[in-house]
C-alpha cells in the first residue's frame, strides 16, 4: 500500500477543522461541497468528514456506514495511512456508541500495530491513550496503567502539554473508578493545575472540578465534594452546555444522596432530568432537519428525472444482481468470521496456558522472596536477643565484679584510681553500646508500639533543623495491622527515607500514610535533585528490591521523578 494520498485542497482544509466546528456550522459547509464529482481519495475523505458530523450529533450508525465505505475506498487505492486512520475512527464510533455492542478492539489493535512501526510519536501517544482507556473500561488496571505511562513518556518527549493533561485526567479516573484510591487520583489531578491556569478551557476546568469532587466523595468528604460540583455546575460552557449541566447535576444528586441530604438530592435529580430532556429535544431537531433536507433533495431529484420503462427494468436487474452479490458477500463474511472466531479461541487458550505458567513462576519467585525476608527478620531478632541477653548480661556481671574488686583493694595510689575510673567508664560505654545496638536491630514495629509511633519516631530522628524537615501525616489508622505487614511497611519506609538522606539533597520531605477500607496508600515526597527514571537499572538505591517486596504483598509501586524537580513515590498495598 502507498503511504499517503492527495486530496482536494478545500476538502482537506475542512477535514482539519471538522473536529472543532459546531455541528450546525459543519453541516452547512458540507452541503456546499460538490460531492457528486468526487472520486477515489476525495470521495473517501468526504465520507469521513460527513461521518465526523454524524458522530458529533450521536448518529453513530450513519457515521459507521460512511467510515466503512471510506475504508473500502482507501483499500482499493492502496492508501495505508488513510486506511489505518479510518480504522481508528471506526473503533472510536463503535466503542463510544450507546447502541452498538460489538467489541471493536481489533480495529484499534490493527492501528496500533501499524503506528508502532512508524516514527510518529504523536500518533503513537494517541494510540496508547485509546488502548489504556479500553483496558480501563475492561477493568484491567495493570494494562491500562502501562499504556498510560507509555503515552505519558511520548507526550513529555514531545512537550505536548495538552496530551499530558489528558493522560493525568484519565489516570485520575482510573484511580477513582477502578482502584478506589482517591489520594493517588488527586495527586495526578493536581499535577494538571499549572496547565489549567495557563491554557485550560472551561470544559477542561469542568473535568478537573468533577473529578476532584469524585475523589472527595470516595473519601466520604461530601461537603468538599459538593463545593467542587457546584463550581462546575455554575460554569458557563462554550458548547454542549446541556451535557455538562446534566453531568454535574447527576453527580450532585449522587453526592447529596450519599450524604443523606435528600432534599437537595431530589432538587438536582429533577435538574438532571430537565437537562436530559433539553438534550433530547436538540437531537430531535437535528434529526428533523436531516429528514427535511433529504426530502427536499429527493423531491428535486424526482422533478428533474423522467423514469422510463427501460430504466426501471435495468434497475430491477441491477437490484437483483446486487441482492445476490450481497448474499454471497454475507455468506463469505460469515465463513471468514467463523474461521477467525475459532482462531481467536485457540489463541486465547494458548494465552491462558502462558498466563498460568507465568503465574506459577511468579508465585514461586515471591515465595522465595518471602522466605528470604522472614529469614532476615528471624536473624535480626536472634542477633538482637544474643546481644541483649548474652553479651549484655556478661558486661553487667563484669561491671559488678570489677566494682567488688575495686572496693576490696585499699590504699591505692592516685594513678591506680584514675585507671579504675577509666576502666569503669569503658565498661559502661561498652554496655550501653550493646544495648543500643540490640535496640536498633530490633527497632521499629517490633518494639510493640505499632506502625504509626514507629514511623513518627523515624521522621523525628531524620528531621534536622536547618538541613531537612521530615513531615509525617497518618490518616485512618484506628486499629493495628497484622504484625508482619506492619514490619514490611516500616522497613519499606525506612529504606526510602534512607535514600532521601543519602541521595536527594532535599530540605523538605513528607510521608503520607492512609488506611482505606481495603488498601494502604503510601506517598513519600521530597524536593531534592530528582533523577531520570529511565536509569533505574542497577540504581544503587535498592528501589528494585523495594518494588519486589511490594509485589510480594500484591501491591503497586510507582516512581514519579524529574531531574531538578524532586521525587514522588506512590505505593498501594491491599489489606
Amino acid at each position: 500500500m502507498k503511504a499517503v494520498c492527495q486530496y482536494n485542497k478545500s476538502l482537506w482544509e475542512l477535514k482539519k477543522r471538522s473536529g472543532n466546528e459546531l455541528p450546525a456550522v459543519l453541516i452547512n459547509e458540507i452541503k456546499t461541497l460538490p460531492y457528486k464529482s468526487y472520486k477515489g481519495a476525495d470521495k473517501a475523505l468526504y465520507n469521513v468528514i460527513l461521518a465526523d458530523y454524524y458522530e458529533s450529533t450521536n448518529q453513530d450508525d450513519k457515521a459507521l456506514t460512511l467510515l466503512l465505505e471510506a475504508k473500502k475506498i482507501y483499500k482499493s487505492i492502496d492508501s495505508t495511512a488513510a486506511f489505518m486512520d479510518t480504522n481508528l475512527a471506526i473503533y472510536r464510533v463503535i466503542y463510544y456508541s450507546n447502541t452498538n455492542t460489538t467489541d471493536p478492539i481489533n480495529y484499534l489493535r490493527d492501528y496500533v500495530s501499524y503506528i508502532e512501526k512508524t516514527n510518529n510519536k504523536d500518533r503513537k501517544a494517541t494510540a496508547y491513550i485509546y488502548l489504556a482507556d479500553y483496558y480501563q473500561q475492561d477493568r484491567d488496571a495493570n494494562l491500562s496503567r502501562m499504556y498510560y505511562k507509555k503515552a505519558l513518556k511520548l507526550c513529555q518527549e514531545l512537550k505536548d502539554e495538552q496530551g499530558i493533561y489528558v493522560i493525568y485526567t484519565n489516570i485520575s479516573g482510573l484511580y477513582n473508578g477502578l482502584l478506589k484510591q482517591p489520594d493517588s487520583a488527586m495527586y495526578y489531578l493536581n499535577k494538571n493545575l499549572p496547565y489549567l491556569q495557563k491554557h485550560g478551557t472551561i470544559e477542561e476546568k469542568n473535568y478537573y472540578l468533577v473529578n476532584m469532587a469524585a475523589s472527595y466523595r470516595i473519601k466520604k468528604n461530601y461537603k468538599k465534594s459538593v463545593e467542587y460540583l457546584l463550581e462546575a455546575f455554575n460554569q458557563k460552557t462554550e458548547r454542549a452546555e446541556y451535557g455538562y449541566k446534566q453531568a454535574s447535576a447527576e453527580e450532585l444528586y449522587r453526592t447529596y444522596k450519599d450524604a443523606q441530604d435528600y432534599k437537595n438530592a431530589f432538587k438536582f435529580q429533577e435538574l438532571a432530568y430537565r437537562y436530559s430532556d433539553s438534550m433530547k429535544e436538540q437531537e430531535r431537531n437535528i434529526a428533523k432537519n436531516d429528514i427535511e433536507s433529504k426530502y427536499r433533495a429527493k423531491e428535486k431529484e424526482l422533478e428533474n428525472k423522467v423514469l422510463k420503462t427501460e430504466v426501471k427494468v435495468n434497475k430491477l436487474i441491477t437490484y437483483a444482481t446486487g441482492t445476490v452479490s450481497a448474499a454471497l458477500v454475507v455468506i463469505g463474511f460469515l465463513i471468514v468470521k467463523n474461521a477467525r472466531r475459532k482462531e481467536k479461541i485457540s489463541h486465547q487458550e494458548t494465552l491462558i496456558e502462558q498466563q498460568k505458567m507465568e503465574k506459577t513462576l511468579k508465585e514461586h519467585e515471591l515465595q522465595i522472596i518471602d522466605t528470604m525476608l522472614e529469614g532476615q527478620e528471624r536473624e535480626r531478632q536472634r542477633i538482637a536477643n544474643d546481644l541483649h541477653d548474652n553479651l549484655g548480661s556478661m558486661l553487667a556481671t563484669l561491671k559488678l565484679n570489677f566494682e567488688n574488686l575495686r572496693m576490696r583493694k585499699k590504699n591505692t595510689d592516685p594513678t591506680d584510681d584514675v585507671l579504675y575510673e577509666r576502666t569503669d567508664e569503658l565498661i559502661d560505654e561498652a554496655y550501653h553500646k550493646v544495648r543500643r545496638l540490640a535496640h536498633d536491630k530490633n527497632a521499629g514495629v517490633m518494639s510493640g508500639d505499632g506502625l504509626i509511633p514507629a514511623v513518627k519516631k523515624l521522621a523525628e530522628k531524620i528531621s534536622v533543623p536547618g538541613k531537612i524537615e521530615m513531615q509525617f501525616i497518618p490518616y485512618g489508622f484506628n486499629t493495628r495491622l497484622d504484625n508482619t505487614l506492619e514490619i514490611n511497611i516500616f522497613r519499606t519506609i525506612q529504606e526510602l527515607c534512607t535514600n532521601i538522606i543519602k541521595h536527594s539533597q532535599a530540605t523538605e520531605a513528607s510521608i503520607q500514610l492512609t488506611h482505606h477500607e481495603d488498601s494502604i496508600n503510601i506517598i513519600i515526597e521530597d524536593n531534592g535533585v530528582g533523577f531520570n527514571t529511565a536509569t533505574l537499572t542497577n540504581d544503587g538505591m535498592g528501589l528494585g528490591a523495594i518494588e519486589k517486596k511490594i509485589e510480594q504483598l500484591n501491591g503497586t509501586f510507582e516512581i514519579d521523578s524529574t531531574p531538578g524537580k524532586g521525587t514522588t513515590i506512590i505505593i498501594d498495598i491491599p489489606v
